[in-house]
């Protein structure tokens, strides 16, 4: 086998580990809730977003002006690993459910 069949092969094998996140900010406790299939682009993104100072949620603006992008943190609260035989839609689809049982879990008045 050449090295780029193995590497392809080995690409499509990997875990693909999804799950549910929130950004919360430390100086209030407000939170934006989200899930995301890839969990590692998601803090790879608010990590590069904190590092760059750009605001990465519309609704999280006006307070990351005013406290700064070291005052929102990236919190992981519940992970899964996608099912070799899952789809990507059923595999998104449990993830929306899982954000709303967190939802259920969360204090609704913190929430962005």
């Amino acid at each position: 086998m050449d090295k780029r069949k193995e590497l392809k092969d080995q690409y499509k094998q990997r875990v693909i580990r999804g799950g549910v996140y929130r950004i919360v900010n430390t100086v209030n406790g407000k939170y934006i809730l989200g899930h995301a299939v890839d969990l590692k682009a998601a803090l790879n993104r608010f990590d590069f977003a904190v590092a760059n100072n750009s605001c990465i949620h519309y609704d999280l603006q006006e307070d990351w002006k005013e406290f700064g992008a070291r005052a929102f943190a990236f919190e992981v609260l519940e992970e899964i690993d996608k099912k070799q035989d899952q789809s990507q839609k059923e595999f998104k689809e449990d993830l929306e459910t899982l954000e709303e049982l967190w939802r259920e879990k969360l204090d609704a008045a913190k929430e962005y």
